[in-house]
């Protein structure tokens, strides 16, 4: 199985860092991408190869950063 997951960095709001959370599930890395994609087209969102992340999608505003992306384990995040 295949996750995607999304992780919210908010800067300069003294709050500790979100636990990244699971929202959707896939049987193929394949199939979790092509959701990526999808995710790419919303207003804001953009497509980003990041050398830890691989494939994933990156919403910037000036209080957070969001990012989507996929994961083989949930465990390991």
């Amino acid at each position: 199985m295949y996750f995607i997951v999304v992780a919210i960095m908010l800067s300069g709001s003294g709050e500790p860092p979100k636990i990244p959370i699971m929202v959707a599930s896939y049987s193929t890395i394949k199939e979790c991408r092509l959701n990526l994609l999808e995710i790419a087209k919303l207003q804001g969102y953009e497509r980003v190869v990041h050398p830890l992340l691989s494939y994933s999608v990156v919403k910037l505003s000036p209080t957070k950063l969001t990012t989507a992306f996929c994961v083989k384990n949930i465990n390991s995040i």
